[in-house]
């Protein structure tokens, strides 16, 4: 009697019924990755509503699916669950900051952002639960995303015409509209990008490409001219060689990639066309052909090299031996030459280190915008946004001036007009935007993180142990990375992060049980609703005052009118609506309603140094010279650098 074998079952349920939704994740996941990376908009808020928005609706059915009993739930350890617990729970308190904030139009966005980080990373989970082989996956599917992006970053160099705003600015950041997050990109290739090149099991032509990604990444990078993000790559390339136990191979890749990477880019430096901001369209053109012409014959001569290197791996690989020990010596011998080397061409060792704080230090020295800054220690005012940061947490150390709120908060404190969106420090950012207890949460997030990424690591074994290792490694890089800048704001460097971690949360643990709970799941697609409208209204309002505008400079106080209604419905919390009522109120002759919405506004927003601006000014146009006095003096004590000192100096105060 023949015995036919069933297929297993999991939790009562086809085994393709999960595998059929996980591919769904998946595909969704690096389609959502990569909108995020080549559309994601900088740090504007108008890409994540829409980006955002498809996350949350995929982290919505996930969620739903497996309250119907469709899919299996994810199996958390304590550590990962309490990660999510603590993520949402800081999302949830960034949105209570809204009731105290300086501008709680801003800390509603940053509540909306946060919403859409927590389903990305549920999305993660989802992946790792229902996708077999997820860590390969994704790991493989995230180093062909950040591969596309640095080729079209080094495209924009080549052919002018991709990126027209290279001509004001040279330094690279398309298309992540900004040259440290393009920095942290290419930090984040490089251990995925390793993870490939030292492995036999894969194809000699894959690990060739991957070195060829290193090369292009290490370009990608220096053409950033992104200190930060220098330091990072190498503490990150210096993390694998340490932790991986085929470091000589890791080494062997990146002495093909790195020197002539570093080649390539000190040429570079020298064109005006690729190096030099504000250079003609010829310059830039003739200049992009010879970049390119140097990318494609020494990128061939890397690719050879490593084709044939990899060909010989049998001869050569057995006659080296390298341990934990040599690694870390040789990490330190490297940075210990490059120390030396810094001394050396800045003069006296301890004027050098004493020069260097200084300059790292200055509240006024700005760096340059060329190559030269690679040499330079000046953070472009980092450290006092750092002080002002510390000095806003300790007036307000338990809630904060609230999310998202440090570019109007620190406007009282401030020595210089230097704009500063956040402190550019994600630790700072949370202490004094959210307090003791969004830092607390934030903390705990980062530790409960780091703890479960480690197991996951250990846990795996084989080709899933290299790339639970090198997608840990980015996560390093992208925490490294937050100590100097403020990568939250950015979709494009936070969203893939998010789906990584969550991968790394649920990823070697058995699929939990399958549960119906109906009531839940329908529970669920409603918050999902609410997160949508949440996402969008502050878009539309955004819009809806664009439209009030326009209308005012055709001469149609009506149509604005109605326009500012609408954004002012969408948005109660923002003062645009009102400022653009008032001017609509101005436009068809009604003094009165217009002192009125000024005056709302102020009540609105009472910290911020633009409503009494603005309403000083009114009050000046139309003949109310004292009461505006006041209110300008008001202004300029919440931002004595600003426009409104300059209104008094001019009437004499």
């Amino acid at each position: 009697m023949t015995v036919v074998a069933s297929r297993p079952m999991r939790a009562g349920l086809p085994r393709d019924a999960g595998e059929l939704a996980g591919w769904g994740f998946l595909i969704a996941g690096a389609a959502l990755i990569a909108l995020a990376l080549f559309a994601g908009g900088g740090s504007t808020y108008g890409p994540l509503v829409g980006v955002g928005g498809a996350a949350v609706l995929v982290a919505a059915v996930a969620v739903a699916l497996a309250l119907f009993g469709v899919i299996p739930w994810p199996a958390l350890d304590r550590q990962g669950l309490a990660c999510l617990v603590l993520l949402a729970a800081l999302v949830v308190w960034i949105g209570l900051s809204v009731l105290w904030s300086v501008v709680p139009d801003r800390s509603w966005e940053y509540f909306n952002r946060g919403v859409v980080y927590l389903a990305f990373a549920l999305l993660g989970v989802f992946i790792a639960a229902t996708v077999t082989n997820a860590l390969r996956l994704v790991s493989a599917g995230l180093t062909v995303l950040l591969s596309a992006v640095i080729a079209w970053a080094l495209a924009g160099k080549v052919v002018p015409a991709l990126f027209p705003d290279g001509e004001r600015i040279a330094r690279l950041r398309d298309p992540i509209d900004y040259w440290n997050g393009l920095a942290l990109v290419a930090a984040m290739a490089l251990p995925l990008g390793l993870s490939f090149a030292v492995r036999r099991e894969y194809p000699r032509a894959v690990r060739t490409a991957v070195v060829v990604l290193l090369f292009g990444a290490a370009v990608a990078l220096l053409l950033t001219y992104s200190r930060g993000g220098v330091v990072v790559a190498l503490l990150v390339i210096g993390a694998y060689v340490a932790v991986s136990r085929l470091r000589v191979e890791a080494v062997a890749a990146l002495l093909i990639a790195l020197p002539p990477a570093i080649a390539v880019s000190a040429w570079a430096f020298t064109q005006p066309g690729i190096s030099s901001d504000l250079q003609p369209a010829s310059v830039r053109e003739t200049d992009g052909l010879q970049f390119g012409l140097a990318l494609l014959v020494v990128g061939s001569a890397v690719a050879g090299a490593a084709y044939y290197v990899l060909g010989q791996e049998e001869r050569w690989r057995p006659r080296f031996r390298w341990s934990l020990s040599g690694a870390w010596l040789a990490a330190g011998a490297a940075v210990a030459l490059l120390v030396a080397v810094l001394a050396v061409s800045r003069g006296d060792p301890v004027d050098w280190a004493r020069d260097g704080f200084r300059e790292f230090t200055n509240p006024v020295s700005q760096a340059g915008t060329n190559p030269e800054r690679l040499r330079e220690f000046n953070l472009n005012s980092r450290w006092t946004w750092w002080e002002e940061a510390w000095t806003l947490f300790t007036d307000d150390p338990v809630g904060g001036t609230g999310a998202g709120a440090f570019a109007v908060a620190r406007r009282p404190i401030r020595i210089n007009t230097t704009f500063a969106t956040e402190p550019h420090n994600l630790a700072l950012q949370f202490l004094a935007e959210t307090g003791l207890v969004g830092f607390l949460l934030f903390a705990g997030l980062v530790g409960t993180a780091v703890v479960s990424v480690v197991r996951a690591v250990r846990r795996a074994t084989g080709l899933d142990a290299a790339a639970a290792a090198a997608l840990a490694l980015a996560l390093f890089a992208y925490l490294l990375h937050a100590l100097i800048d403020y990568d939250w704001d950015f979709l494009a460097l936070t969203a893939p992060v998010m789906v990584v971690l969550g991968v790394l949360l649920a990823t070697g643990r058995p699929a939990g049980a399958t549960r119906r709970a109906p009531l839940w799941a329908i529970g669920a697609i409603l918050v999902a609703v609410a997160s949508l409208y949440s996402l969008a209204a502050p878009w539309l309002a955004t819009r809806a005052v664009d439209d009030a505008f326009a209308a005012i400079d055709r001469d149609d106080p009506p149509a604005a009118l109605d326009a500012a209604r609408r954004a002012r419905t969408l948005n109660p919390l923002a003062i645009e609506p009102l400022l653009v009522t008032a001017a609509a109120e101005e436009a068809r002759g009604d003094g009165r309603s217009a002192l009125v919405r000024y005056v709302q506004a102020v009540e609105l927003q009472p910290l911020n140094w633009r409503t009494w601006y603005e309403l000083g000014r009114f009050e000046l146009r139309t003949g109310r010279e004292e009461r505006a006095i006041r209110h300008l003096q008001r202004a300029r004590e919440l931002d004595p650098l600003g426009p409104a000192n300059d209104e008094l100096i001019a009437l004499g105060h």
